[in-house]
């Protein structure tokens, strides 16, 4: 007998035997299929099945334990053969491949050796018209026992719960890759595409993993019976993921930038690991807040060189990528590069040609970083820089010399706070303030330091010998400690002391050309002080170098007197205190002064009679305050709202502060501090005002950050990732602390990536 054929008689059987109908279920009627479901025989547990006729083990027959552990199980006695129920009933309307699956469908399965490993990969997921049927069939006998559901409602159910299913497992997916991008965590390993060998993955998968230990059961049951060619951890998905989360963040950003209208741009170019020169662009815009922010929206890459004019296209064309329009750019902040600031051919010169109200600020952090890099190229300070220099390097190469240094320093200074040398570096000034202050603080145990290494002397490892190499360097360097390199580095580390906290406000976002204006004149100021009372100043000066010198044995001197000098400053002078004053403080001050005044001339624009309109300054200089308000308004002519309200306007906003100064209240002397209490609706064209000249940029600080984070991310580990996956990383590190809507993300990937995984129900687009 053939397996498949009746092993017992039809009459002795029952009517809802699957065997019976199997091959003409799919014609029965919705109440004919539920009458079946909801009455097919299945045997009992006491039910005496038959050995299989044919098979090489004569006690080989079906289990009834099958029953419970698959419901969806059905035994036929006419055949003593196993079905699929949902795939016998469903499968022609659900499976995608349906004519490929056999046994438990088309055929009974009669082979009992085989059935247990057969029917657990049935059930395993990977049959996907068994998926299908199951769910097909649950969702027939809850509509068909309450009432009737449309068809297109069933199949419309039926997708949205794998929609539901795939849309979490992608959330999954973009979780982990949002967490490595914002944390800056390389994604792929040395063979990802091994899965033998799980020590070559990368931490995308170990964190994949991490979520499946900690009890993400969808991720788990998508990894474990997915395709092996549509788990969706690829390099491939990985860089389309990464695209999307940052084009969501970019899309976010600019619709802030469209609702504010009006925006500056700030930009700054550097070369990669992998010498690719990148042009970093951050927008300057006020947002609904009233809150001033610079956020960074990419990196671009170079291709066509350095040129102002290549860089003014890639500048319009990161704009136009957002969405926004030149028209709407009020402000342009760069270092003072002539591709970027040139008269003729520079990026900002080319950019006002075609936008004259994107008016042109060179960077004043670079402008102050010029002005003490020039300055202290005077060649007493340049000696002196050089010698700083040398010291932190001579520590810095060699951990034998440093951890010696740290126990000379807490042997002699059991109170210091610090422990290394910081170096001076030759285009950040403030590394320079850090470096200059941490070698007088630390002069004493830095030169016993340098006597025991010359000397050859409490070496590390108790008594263990120094190499020569170090025993010389050492002696050079206590050679080059003179009472000129003393001197001069306690008088220029107090003036630059004097810039620091002018570097800092100018960093800071809601700094406006106002106020750093009224900064850069307080330097002034104080440098002016110092030279006006220079004789008390550098005495006091010249005693602390004194002390500092006798501390480390050194006995104050000056160079001695030539007639003609060419490489350093010889004026004459009767003692060391007068040489130090006359060739030294005087010139250095001298010095710094005329940079300053030089490089922070007043530029003459337009925009700037609109500061008028700030309280403390339309109270100073009344009545004439109108006429500049309005001459800004002339140029600005477009932006302005309510033109024809605007003398109302004034004389309202006049009158309001004039009332507060009376009763004593207080006025705002800033842009900041005004728009915190102006009504937006009540002065519209005030407040356009406001937001325009505060939109205008003084730093591209925040282009300099962006551009520290590219060497984060760029390594010479990670130097070939192309440019979409370095920006998408960029903008989730950069943008680390935003909020992001997974359910857009995983929409806009189902929209920019449509895949084998179903993400959106076509019947809701």
């Amino acid at each position: 007998m053939v397996r498949g054929d009746p092993v017992c008689r039809k009459e002795d059987c029952s009517q809802y035997d699957i065997g019976f109908v199997f091959k003409e279920i799919s014609s029965y009627s919705d109440q004919d299929k539920l009458k079946f479901i909801e009455n097919v025989w299945k045997p009992g547990e006491h039910f005496n099945f038959p050995v299989s006729v044919g098979c090489s083990n004569s006690k080989r027959h079906f289990v009834w334990g099958w029953l419970k552990r698959f419901p969806w199980l059905a035994y036929s006695k006419f055949l003593d053969g196993a079905f699929c129920l949902p795939c016998v009933l469903f499968g022609v309307q659900c499976g995608r491949n349906s004519n490929k699956l056999d046994k438990l469908y088309k055929t009974p399965l009669t082979l009992w050796t085989s059935a247990m490993s057969r029917f657990t990969k049935h059930a395993s997921g990977k049959c996907e018209m068994h998926t299908f049927s199951v769910l097909a069939m649950d969702n027939f006998v809850r509509n068909m026992t309450r009432e009737s559901v449309p068809i297109d409602q069933q199949i419309n159910n039926l997708l949205q719960q794998q929609i539901t299913r795939n849309r979490e497992i992608l959330k999954s997916l973009f979780k982990t890759i949002i967490f490595c991008g914002r944390n800056n965590i390389a994604l792929r390993g040395p063979r990802d595409d091994d899965p033998q060998n799980a020590s070559l993955s990368g931490n995308f998968q170990a964190l994949l993993e991490f979520r499946i230990d900690s009890g993400d059961q969808t991720l788990q049951h998508h990894l474990r019976t997915a395709p092996r060619n549509a788990t969706y951890i690829s390099k491939t998905i990985q860089n389309e993921m990464i695209t999307t989360v940052g084009a969501v963040i970019v899309n976010n950003l600019s619709q802030e930038i469209r609702d504010s209208k009006y925006f500056s741009i700030m930009s700054d170019e550097a070369a990669d690991i992998s010498n690719k020169e990148n042009l970093s662009v951050v927008i300057r815009f006020l947002d609904s807040t009233k809150t001033v922010r610079e956020e960074f929206v990419g990196f671009y890459l170079c291709e066509d060189g350095t040129t102002g004019a290549a860089i003014k296209d890639l500048i319009i064309g990161a704009v136009v990528d957002l969405g926004l329009s030149m028209d709407d750019c009020r402000g342009q902040c760069y270092d003072g590069a002539v591709n970027m600031s040139g008269r003729l051919n520079g990026a900002s010169s080319l950019i006002r040609a075609e936008h004259d109200k994107a008016i042109y600020v060179h960077c004043m952090n670079h402008r102050l970083n010029l002005c003490i890099a020039d300055t202290c190229q005077l060649p007493l300070v340049r000696n002196m820089m050089d010698v700083v220099r040398k010291l932190s390097e001579f520590f810095d190469n060699s951990p034998k010399r440093q951890q010696h240094l740290i126990n000379k320093i807490r042997l002699l200074m059991p109170a210091a706070n610090h422990f290394v040398l910081v170096n001076v570096c030759r285009t950040r000034w403030i590394e320079r303030i850090d470096g200059m202050d941490r070698i007088v603080e630390l002069l004493h145990p830095v030169v016993a330091t340098l006597e025991d290494i010359s000397v050859n002397r409490n070496g590390p490892n108790d008594g263990s010998n120094w190499n020569q190499n170090s025993r010389n360097d050492a002696q050079a360097l206590i050679n080059a400690i003179t009472f000129p390199f003393i001197i001069t580095v306690v008088i220029v580390k107090h003036i630059l002391d004097l810039t620091r906290p002018l570097t800092l406000r100018l960093q800071k976002k809601a700094m406006d050309l106002l106020k750093a204006k009224e900064e850069i004149v307080l330097l002034k100021a104080a440098l002016r002080g110092m030279q006006t009372d220079l004789n008390t100043r550098h005495h006091a000066l010249y005693e602390e170098a004194v002390t500092l010198a006798r501390r480390v044995s050194v006995e104050p001197s000056m160079p001695r007197i030539i007639r003609r000098h060419v490489y350093r400053n010889n004026a004459p002078a009767p003692t060391p205190e007068d040489y130090y004053r006359i060739n030294l403080t005087t010139d250095f001050l001298n010095h710094a002064l005329m940079q300053l005044d030089n490089r922070f001339e007043d530029d003459v624009f337009v925009c700037y009679k609109g500061f008028s309109v700030i309280p403390s300054i339309l109270l100073a200089t009344d009545p004439i305050w109108k006429d500049n308000v309005r001459e800004f308004c002339d140029h600005y002519r477009q932006d302005i709202p309510n033109q024809a309200g605007l003398p109302a306007e004034l004389l309202l906003w006049e009158r309001m502060w004039k009332e507060k100064r009376d009763r004593m209240e207080d006025i705002p002397d800033s842009i900041g501090a005004t728009l915190e209490q102006i009504y937006k609706d009540a002065y519209v064209n005030i407040y356009t005002m406001l937001q325009i000249l505060i939109t205008i940029p003084i730093s591209s600080a925040s282009c300099e950050r962006s551009i520290s984070a590219l060497r984060n991310l760029k390594t010479y580990l990670r130097n070939t990732m192309v440019q979409d996956r370095l920006n998408g990383l960029a903008l989730m590190h950069a943008h680390r602390e935003t909020e992001l809507d997974l359910e857009k993300i995983v929409d806009l990937f189902a929209n920019l990536h449509p895949r084998r995984m179903r993400m959106e129900n076509i019947l809701n687009e």
